[in-house]
């Protein structure tokens, strides 16, 4: 029997099920996708860091004596089936594919000898949970609830508990993580500078057509060692104040004092399990539980709670549009000097220079922007995936269709709209914008408090019975018809000087 084990671009952990433990166990195949590579119009530095981390990860195994091949074809499936027959492989083993399109294709492909998937949860996989495990947690509900998911996740564990109840006596210290950065700056991000394997793939990408951003100041992590290595640097240098500015945005800093490890994560580079033992290591030695707290939340619940949704909703979360939103993505998400807005340049800005912004950035600045000026979900879900160099659909798609733009109501209570206050009290953006962020209307009004009001008015039906929302309106019935008009008429103006993008790019999500 001859098998032949399949790792895909995500899997590059040598403790998965799809590498065996003895090299003689049979052969690996990598594929690199000419489909999938071209899907999307992905950022240059995206695309280094997957061939390069593929790349070093073959390097790797073949330094340890496993039979490696890289196969570059038009798609997976294609690319597993070449080396099926180039090995005469009498079954293919894998890791159930991250992305909803290709664990289809694999499942109903032919690749010339049976396939054999195991599950990417549990102790063969990436995830802390198989699928079928949350899916029993979801136990047919309506609407699923992070918080009690993530309680539920602890007590699993027994993670950050002391018997049954939480460390410090609260499941989460996510008001503690809000400060507005004053003065401090954070120490530097470490950079890992490229090697030759590397630099090789940043020249084959630089020729290639499409795309967006530049290869040029590629820094990021491509190896087990680095990513370790930025790991356990996060720790020593940026750990005790990251609960504390968890959410801050500050002018030209980018990375503040978060951990930046997310794009070695979800390539497997690093496990979950690497991130939880780092951060109760640091605890025990006295490491601020605001901080320690931070992480376990987001790596055992919200990640993990994130990854579930997306298998139970698929497909259908593609076309999730609570809101009914038509517009097209607007053109500053591709250029940033298309708006005078200090934020939005900002956070565009950072993910054109790096294909990173952080989690707020993301979520209260170019999510709040799209949501409040009505853009259709899936155009701004496939920026993400397209833009950011850690995001894949099964984290990117739940995180802008469910939280950033309320389209899915599975597990948001209501939209994380927000005017200007929000920008102005957690970070300094607002300082140096030609905009007034305390004026509602007028043409040097802050864009976002006309969209936040107009937004409000055009979706009052369905949010005024939120009890959390339906105080805010009686701000608005309170001002004058004059006010409300003014407000509405800037609005208008703002949407009516929206420049669509003219890229010309294609996107095939299924691709690959």
């Amino acid at each position: 029997m001859t098998v032949a084990y399949f790792v895909g671009p995500w899997d590059l952990d040598h403790r998965l099920g799809c590498v065996p433990q003895d090299p003689s166990a049979g052969s690996i195949v990598l594929v690199e996708s000419v489909a999938k590579s071209r899907a999307l119009p992905y950022h240059r530095k995206k695309l280094v860091l997957v061939l390069s981390a593929m790349r070093h990860f073959a390097q790797e195994l073949r330094a340890d004596g496993y039979d490696v091949s890289i196969v570059r074809a038009p798609t997976y499936v294609e690319g597993i089936r070449r080396h099926v027959r180039a090995v005469h492989a009498t079954e293919v083993v894998a890791l159930a594919p991250r992305e909803w399109a290709l664990d289809k294709a694999l499942r109903e492909a032919d690749l010339g000898a049976p396939l054999r998937l195991l599950d990417d949860g549990g102790s063969d996989g990436h995830f802390l949970l198989t699928r079928d495990e949350f899916i029993r947690w979801a136990g047919g509900k309506d609407t699923l609830r992070m918080d009690v998911f993530y309680r539920w996740m602890r007590r699993r564990t027994g993670l950050l508990m002391e018997g049954k109840k939480p460390v410090g006596g609260r499941w989460s210290l996510d008001a503690e993580n809000r400060k507005k950065v004053k003065g401090e700056r954070p120490p530097a991000l470490p950079r890992y500078e490229p090697d030759a394997m590397t630099r090789e793939v940043m020249d084959e990408v630089a020729g290639w057509g499409g795309g967006w951003g530049e290869v040029h100041g590629f820094a990021w992590p491509t190896t087990r060692t680095d990513a370790l290595d930025a790991l356990q640097r996060f720790v020593a240098e940026r750990f005790a104040k990251y609960g504390d500015f968890q959410d801050a945005m500050v002018t030209g800093e980018p990375f503040l004092w978060h951990a930046c490890v997310a794009p070695a994560l979800n390539l497997g580079l690093l496990s979950p399990g690497d991130l939880l033992d780092a951060a109760m290591d640091a605890w025990r030695e006295g490491a601020p539980l605001n901080a320690v707290e931070g992480i376990v939340r987001q790596v055992l619940g919200w990640r993990e709670f994130i990854r579930g949704v997306y298998w139970l909703r698929m497909p259908g979360l593609r076309d999730a549009n609570r809101f009914g939103a038509t517009r097209p993505l607007p053109a500053v998400y591709w250029d940033e000097t298309r708006t005078e807005m200090a934020c939005v340049r900002e956070s565009v800005g950072a993910v054109r220079e790096h294909g990173y912004a952080h989690h707020i950035q993301r979520l209260m600045v170019l999510g709040n922007l799209a949501l409040l000026t009505g853009v259709r979900p899936l155009e701004l879900s496939d920026w993400f995936w397209a833009g950011f160099v850690d995001a894949f659909e099964w984290v990117q798609l739940p995180n802008v269709h469910g939280m950033a733009l309320a389209a899915d109501s599975t597990f948001t209570t209501k939209p994380y709209a927000a005017s200007g206050a929000y920008v102005n009290r957690m970070s300094d953006y607002c300082t140096g914008c030609r905009y007034n962020v305390k004026k509602r209307h007028g043409d040097d009004a802050c864009p976002f408090n006309p969209l936040f009001w107009s937004f409000m008015a055009r979706h009052r039906e369905e949010l005024s019975r939120n009890p959390r929302i339906a105080v805010l309106y009686r701000s608005w019935d309170r001002w004058d018809a004059e006010e409300r008009l003014a407000i509405e008429a800037t609005a208008q103006r703002l949407f009516d000087g929206l420049e669509q993008a003219e890229t010309g790019w294609r996107v095939e999500r299924d691709a690959g």
